[in-house]
């Protein structure tokens, strides 16, 4: 027997839609400052400071504001698997930042409602009309103008972040899923770890040789690590307790702050084929958003008529 999952209410998807605008934004920032600093230390390294970092200043912030701590919640196979998803999301990202244009790896990333959308028809059933399936098309054909699959201009490192965006879908759709009595706060913790050892793992294998950071590195991942700490809250309470395929399009308010911040702070160009993807990555996904309001009203008003 199938079992319906409620509508989210208006007020739940406003917060998750303003939770997430705001999270792209702090995300940003800590991805600009991420691509600055794994450019001169190893991915890994970077990884595990990042977290180490973040961890800290959640957990002092926490105990500062209410003089208590806990992780109650923090053992739930969703708040485990929604890790060990953001781990990997987290370290192809940043494989694929330190060998692509921030705007470019923020565009491929904006697949990620799309994918969302996929599925949650191949695996959950819900109903995808023609409409927003060739929406998703669209979007397919920006991701490949970026990823230029011809023999002399292939981006194999498109491909990493591909994975990522399939990696972070997939965390949403499980988000979706853990107890909503579990606090935000524990779910955030034990993802932010379970990218640390990732960063262990990556270093492992890598064979990387660590240094110490210098004091204007340092300053640089404690910023970088305030600004994920809030963003990665953010992201997560923006898909609790709501319909994700109407709240994830907003995540392309980061390829406006990437764009700016990798032609302001990074000095990248991207190229005119990229843009082009970029916009039709955009557009599908807004017409993939309109299509939901119209559902959303459609299934309104049957419900009005019994």
């Amino acid at each position: 027997m199938k079992i319906e999952r409620p509508l989210a209410s208006y007020q739940d998807n406003k917060r998750g839609i303003i939770s997430l605008t705001a999270g792209c934004a702090l995300f940003t920032v800590t991805d600009t400052i991420t691509k600055i600093v794994a450019l001169t230390f190893p991915v890994g390294e970077v990884l595990v400071a990042r977290a180490i970092a973040c961890i800290a200043i959640i957990v002092a912030v926490f105990f500062f504001a209410y003089r208590t701590f806990s992780i109650h919640g923090a053992g739930q196979k969703m708040v485990l698997l929604r890790a060990v998803l953001d781990a990997g999301a987290n370290v192809t990202f940043v494989v694929a930042l330190t060998k692509m244009r921030l705007a470019d790896l923020m565009a491929i990333n904006m697949m990620s409602p799309l994918v969302l959308t996929m599925l949650l028809a191949f695996f959950f059933k819900e109903q995808i009309g023609w409409r927003r399936w060739s929406a998703i098309g669209v979007g397919v054909i920006g991701m490949l103008l970026i990823v230029k699959p011809g023999p002399s201009t292939f981006n194999v490192w498109a491909l990493v972040a591909l994975s990522a965006t399939f990696f972070s879908a997939t965390r949403d759709i499980v988000t979706r899923r853990i107890d909503p009595e579990t606090p935000t706060l524990v779910v955030t913790l034990v993802s932010l770890a379970s990218t640390g050892l990732a960063g262990l793992g990556v270093a492992v294998a890598a064979g990387e040789r660590w240094a110490m950071f210098s004091s204007e590195y340092l300053v640089l991942i404690v910023v970088g690590a305030m600004f994920l700490a809030g963003g990665s809250t953010l992201a997560v309470s923006a898909f609790r307790n709501v319909d994700a395929s109407v709240v994830a399009p907003f995540r392309y308010s980061l390829l406006i702050w990437s764009a700016l911040s990798g032609y302001f702070v990074l000095g990248e160009v991207s190229d005119r084929l990229s843009i082009a993807g970029s916009l039709l990555i955009v557009g599908s996904g807004l017409y993939m958003l309109h299509r939901e309001r119209v559902r959303h009203r459609e299934v309104a008003a049957r419900s009005a008529v019994r």
